[in-house]
Formats: C-alpha cells, sequence, structure tokens
C-alpha cells in the first residue's frame, strides 16, 4: 500500500495491471488521442422498465413499472463554447467509448453534477445519468431514502438501454458504446452507496468494470460486506465533509475493501462541493449518516450501523474554494477512469513524486 498526494497538473495512472488492457499491453477500447478534448452532445430520454415495479411511496401508490428519465452526454465535434449541445453529433470517428452510469444523491436529480458528467462526455465518455425513484427531488411522494437498493437493477436496465441505442442504425447514439466493454458507476452520497451496492452487493453485473463512491454513505456496511469479490474501487472524499463523515464511511470503506483499491481526499472539500450546489455543509444543519437513517434501515441486511457511531468530530481544515473542488473531483475521477477503463496514465511512480497538499491520494494496486 502506498500513501502519497497528487499534483492537479499531473496525470497519473492510479491503478496498475487495469483491466482496460489486454493481455499483450494493448487497450480494448479506442481511446482518444493524448489531451483531445471533444465538444459535448446531450440527449434526454423518458425510459421505462417495464419488468419491474416502482413500490408505494407516501400517498403515491405502487406502479407496475420504473420511469427513468435519464440525460445521455456524449463525446460530440468540438463546436463554440456552449458546455453542452443538445442533440448534436456523436463524433463517431473516435468511438466507440467507455460508459459511465452517473448515480445522483438523495433529493436531487440527474443533473446534479453536471460539472462532472460534462467533462467526462468532453473526455471520451459516454456518461447516463437518470432521475432514479424514491432519491429524485421528482418522486411522487416525496423524495427518499428507502428502497435505495432497487437502484442496482435500475443500473442494469440503463446499461441495456444504453447498448439497445448504440446498435440501433437509426438512433443518434448508435455506435456510441461497445456493451462487451462493460461500464464503470460514479455515485454521489446515496449515489455513492448505490455504487457500493452495484459494487459487492447481491444481484452484481458482472459488467460492472469499476465503481467510483464520492461520499457515499457506508457506515452501516458490516465488514463481511467488502468481502464478496473484488472490484476496482476509487473512494473519493472531501476532508470537510459534514453530512458523511469520511473517517467511518469512504475511509472506512477503501480500508476494508479488497484491492484494487485508490483513496483521494480533498483537503477542505465538502459534500456538497461534488454537486453543482455551492452550499457550505454547515448552513443545512443536517445530521450526518447513524444507524437509524433510512439508508441504513433499508440496507439492514448488509450490517447493523454500528461503525455510525459515535460521530467523528469534523475536520479543522479550511474550506476549499468550490471552482477548486470541482477541477480535483475531475482529474482524480477522469485519471481514475482512464487507468482502469483503458489502461492509460503514466506509472505510479508519478503520483508518488508529485507533491500538492490538497489531495491525499492511497492506493494498493
Amino acid at each position: 500500500m502506498t500513501t502519497s498526494t497528487l499534483h492537479a497538473g499531473v496525470l497519473v495512472a492510479l491503478v496498475l495491471g487495469a483491466p482496460g488492457c489486454g493481455k499483450d499491453g494493448t487497450t480494448t477500447s479506442s481511446p482518444p488521442p493524448p489531451g483531445k478534448t471533444f465538444g459535448v452532445g446531450v440527449v434526454t430520454r423518458d425510459l421505462v422498465d417495464s419488468t419491474r415495479p416502482t413500490p408505494a411511496n407516501g400517498a403515491a401508490p405502487m406502479t407496475a413499472d420504473r420511469r427513468l428519465t435519464t440525460e445521455i452526454w456524449y463525446p460530440a465535434p468540438k463546436e463554440g463554447a456552449e458546455p453542452e449541445v443538445t442533440n448534436a453529433p456523436l463524433a463517431t470517428s473516435d468511438g466507440p467509448f467507455p460508459l459511465v452510469l452517473f448515480v445522483h444523491g438523495f433529493g436531487t436529480s440527474r443533473r446534479q453534477s453536471i460539472f462532472l458528467t460534462q467533462a467526462l462526455a468532453s473526455a471520451g465518455y459516454v456518461v447516463v445519468a437518470a432521475d432514479f425513484p424514491f432519491t429524485a427531488s421528482s418522486s411522487p411522494g416525496g423524495e427518499s431514502d428507502l428502497h435505495v437498493e432497487d437502484q442496482t437493477e435500475d443500473l442494469q436496465f440503463l446499461a441495456d438501454q444504453a447498448a439497445a441505442l448504440a446498435g440501433d442504425a437509426k438512433d443518434a447514439l448508435h455506435g456510441a458504446i461497445d456493451p462487451s466493454q462493460g461500464y464503470a458507476v460514479v455515485g454521489h452520497s446515496t449515489g455513492g452507496t448505490v455504487a457500493l451496492l452495484a459494487a459487492y452487493g447481491a444481484g452484481h453485473d458482472d459488467r460492472l468494470r469499476a465503481a467510483v463512491s464520492i461520499s457515499g454513505d457506508s457506515c452501516f456496511f458490516a465488514p463481511s460486506f467488502f468481502e464478496t469479490r473484488s472490484v476496482p474501487l476509487l473512494a473519493l472524499t472531501g476532508s470537510r465533509d459534514l453530512l458523511v463523515p469520511p473517517p467511518d464511511n469512504i475511509r472506512r470503506t477503501y480500508e476494508l475493501a479488497a484491492a484494487p483499491k485508490v483513496y483521494a481526499s480533498i483537503v477542505g472539500g465538502n459534500h456538497l462541493g461534488f454537486s453543482d450546489f455551492d452550499i457550505d455543509d454547515a448552513v443545512l444543519s443536517l445530521p450526518p449518516t447513524t444507524a437509524s437513517s433510512d439508508l441504513a434501515k433499508t440496507l439492514a441486511a448488509y450490517g447493523d450501523g454500528a461503525a455510525c457511531e459515535p460521530i467523528p468530530p469534523p475536520s479543522s481544515d479550511a474550506k476549499l474554494d468550490f471552482d477548486a473542488q470541482h477541477a480535483l473531483a475531475i482529474e482524480i475521477v477522469s485519471t481514475y477512469l482512464d487507468a482502469v477503463m483503458l489502461g492509460l496514465g503514466e506509472p505510479l511512480a508519478e503520483l508518488e513524486a508529485a507533491a500538492d497538499p490538497k489531495v491525499v491520494i492511497e492506493h494498493d494496486p
């Protein structure tokens, strides 16, 4: 295991032996040329999984299907200065591109972190994000963390839908991804918990290539939860996170998960700094995750929440600028995905030689 810091200007591989590499050392996808950035196209699709119901939620009755309004960002020809262009053509000459599924947090939406989803599309990824039943702010009956385990099957459905779109010669996203290359899941907050469920929970999808849990609630998971299998993992947090305290959540996740794994802490970063909401955690005055939280209750089959308390004291680190946290989060996540999904990056020696105190990195390849 190695501990290091990350220099904001150096792109490095965080994982050795990344599964994006073939036996002969070649990559299994066609990555964009180094340094190339794309324009960003976006489409919205109303996807319906008619094979699974949505449970009753407050005054909203159970429905026979699951409806997921879905945003898809993808590499497009570079045109103008717009952050995204609706229905832009796909950059077909450079595809197919790796698939990333993004999971939003509690009470937000598929567009809660477009700073990241747009950046990943610009870097050469197809990013699919849905409004998930219960946790989305638009949920009939109100937002809730109950039944969040159902979202792992939603992810599999979204991967199936992305494959269908890419295989449809009449669809604008034809050829966007190669379904045989699998996908990564990136989630924030409750979405970070879903990323962990996709990696280690029941009903695991073998197409999952990597999980990125950003400030994911996880103190209620028993150690045995992380012993089910080995999945490449990036555990990312901000040291000033008051809603999902790092010591008993993301830090504990990293310590319990099997290698290959990477831990990254943005010094002075806060919970909402991984979203598009420039709000300090302290302003919300919300309690951190405990064993009595709805999320812990609905996932009680995976642990009793003993590690959630006592709540650790907050960090004394000075708050990092909102835009600086965004820039570091983009670099860390995109660099990690490049390493795992495409086998790109420089040797770990460059990471170990870096000296930027804004990010602390640990890795176990």
